[in-house]
């Protein structure tokens, strides 16, 4: 089971509920530019940006021009997908560990990255939070969010 956080940069300073219901509506489709609710990234500088941070994280060309940069310990399971819009940070369910706090503050060293070299904010859609810098309480949130959902998903 896959954990994700979506990162976008906005046009107008900030993210709101409606901007997301509007990526999730239309971000498949081929939208004019001026109704595009987030910023065009382009993908190859986004992650030469995020590999000057993290030489270590191994690149993958994905389809269509997009990027996936691997933590490179498979254990952790981390990739980060960088498409045209933003990124997807992708990790999976951990509960009740030392473990999954260490995933969650590499994570979120990411995230804080982003948004500081680039104004990215982040969407949680497990906990539908929207932030513009992710914090100590935001790991905390999510740890808490696995620790109660990775049993019920491994029971359904």
């Amino acid at each position: 089971m896959i954990y994700e956080i979506h990162l976008y940069v906005p046009k107008a300073k900030h993210l709101s509920p409606k901007m997301i219901d509007w990526l999730y509506e239309n971000g498949q489709g081929q939208s004019p530019e001026w109704h595009w609710p987030v910023r065009k990234i382009r993908q190859k500088a986004l992650a030469r940006h995020m590999l000057r941070l993290d030489p270590s994280l191994v690149p993958i060309q994905a389809p269509g021009g997009d990027v996936e940069l691997h933590y490179p310990d498979e254990r952790i399971g981390l990739v980060m997908y960088i498409h045209d819009r933003g990124v997807i940070v992708f990790f999976p369910y951990m509960a009740y560990s030392i473990y999954s706090r260490v995933v969650l503050g590499i994570c979120y060293t990411y995230i804080r990255f982003l948004y500081d070299a680039a104004g990215f904010w982040s969407f949680d859609p497990q906990l539908n939070v929207i932030s513009y810098a992710d914090d100590f309480v935001s790991i905390e949130d999510t740890a808490a969010l696995m620790d109660q959902m990775l049993p019920k998903q491994l029971q359904g």
